[in-house]
């Protein structure tokens, strides 16, 4: 953004007192715009501020934990948002592919014996308990539904030595996110 000094004629832009008054309406200009980009911001979900989430987790009657991240909060909000009916198949994978994106989870539907297996990558851990809510509302009575995280396999840890691996106990190395 220009100064505001740069529209004025060249008589006034030296006088000090003037000088000063340019100085706080840069200033007051400045926020103004980082108002305005946040109520855009605020339009959409997913580029939300703090207060856009806020704005919605009201409307939606939605409490958030006092630990959770803006990143948690927006997938709640985001959640609820787009429940709409009807609900298929399609629309699931559509909502998980939104939520925890398209490699976030794993889901395997047995018809033969009314089962839906669905496993939450590690990334996306905090919002497994979301993500059975809303497979639970959307997945017809008859289905019997379980969601659960993808816990680390071998595989995934064989690229790194023991000596590296040793700082975890099993448990962060099975659960948890790390960071090597």
């Amino acid at each position: 953004m220009r100064d505001i000094k740069s529209y004025w004629i060249e008589a006034i832009q030296e006088i000090k007192e003037f000088q000063f008054i340019a100085q706080i309406e840069d200033e007051e200009l400045s926020t103004i715009n980082k108002h305005i980009k946040n109520l855009i911001s605020d339009q959409f979900i997913e580029i939300a501020t703090e207060d856009g989430i806020a704005r919605r987790e009201k409307l939606l009657k939605l409490v958030p934990f006092a630990d959770d991240t803006l990143e948690s909060r927006r997938f709640k909000v985001l959640s609820r948002w787009n429940d709409n009916l009807p609900y298929t198949y399609r629309v699931l994978v559509q909502r998980l592919d939104q939520l925890c994106g398209k490699d976030g989870y794993t889901m395997e539907l047995n018809q033969g014996e009314y089962t839906l297996k669905i496993k939450v990558e590690l990334t996306v851990k905090r919002m497994e308990q979301e993500v059975n809510q809303m497979v639970h509302k959307m997945a017809p009575a008859n289905l019997i539904v379980t969601v659960e995280l993808r816990y680390r396999q071998h595989k995934e840890l064989k690229r790194y030595t023991h000596a590296q691996l040793r700082a975890f106990r099993h448990r962060e190395l099975r659960e948890e996110d790390l960071k090597l």
